[in-house]
């Protein structure tokens, strides 16, 4: 554990180094809230959806900043693989679960950060402050979870953070039409829905979004899947890893 503390340390220093990735990553979430705030607000002659009164799409925007939080985690793991850093990595008594967990306990404050910071300013805008509140918080985390993880496949799998760009552009992409941040999922029948439910996305999005409406019974199923997606996603890097140690 030492070790892991360590890295992340070393990790979190790397951050405050590039504060820009930091600030972007941290603040992207505010900005959406505000832009998609003036829209609706200035939507008169047109009745705004349900699906989009700030209590229910508030989650989802916080969700669509954790994809960027994600293309960084991706970027940082990939720039590293072009320094001596994983050189003394790879001949150093560490392993790479603890070399990659390092990633993941560096950004998990970041991504915390980002949600505070959100749904306090959200409440300015309405969303209802209750014992709802701090459940949205907390159950949330798992979706930050799934992303970092998601963040450190892309860097594992890819060889320079120029890979990384074009992969995590497929992720915020598929998070904000699949996962039901820009256009109503749940409103969607048939072979589609099915697919979507498949997939995790919506349930990132969805466990905070039907949390205001339903309580916290409404975070079954969808919390067992973001965690089983993630066993998955560190299985991937397992194996990923195992066969490169073979290999060589």
């Amino acid at each position: 554990m030492y070790k892991c503390l360590t890295l992340a340390k070393r990790n979190v220093k790397e951050m405050v180094r590039e504060p820009l990735s930091a600030v972007f990553c941290i603040g992207f979430p505010l900005v959406m809230l505000f832009i998609m705030q003036f829209i609706f607000t200035n939507m008169k002659a047109v009745e705004v959806p349900s699906n989009f009164e700030i209590s229910s799409y508030a989650s989802g925007i916080c969700v669509f900043g954790y994809t960027f939080l994600s293309m960084f985690v991706a970027m940082q793991i990939a720039s590293d693989k072009n320094t001596a850093f994983i050189k003394r990595i790879d001949i150093s008594p560490i392993s790479k679960f603890v070399y990659y967990f390092g990633y993941c306990i560096s950004a998990l404050p970041m991504a915390l950060v980002q949600t505070l910071l959100f749904f306090l300013v959200a409440l300015c805008f309405g969303f209802p402050f209750d014992g709802k509140f701090f459940l949205n918080i907390v159950y949330l985390l798992p979706s930050a979870a799934f992303y970092i993880a998601v963040g450190v496949l892309v860097g594992c799998v890819c060889k320079n953070e120029k890979q990384t760009g074009p992969i995590s552009s497929i992720i915020v992409s598929l998070t904000g039409m699949l996962g039901g941040v820009f256009m109503p999922v749940n409103a969607m029948g048939g072979g589609f829905k099915t697919f979507v439910d498949i997939l995790p996305f919506v349930h990132t999005v969805s466990i905070g979004a039907e949390l205001q409406t339903s309580g916290a019974a409404c975070v079954y199923p969808h919390i067992l899947l973001i965690l089983g997606y993630i066993l998955a996603v560190c299985a991937v890097i397992f194996a990923i890893e195992k066969v490169r140690a073979v290999k060589k």
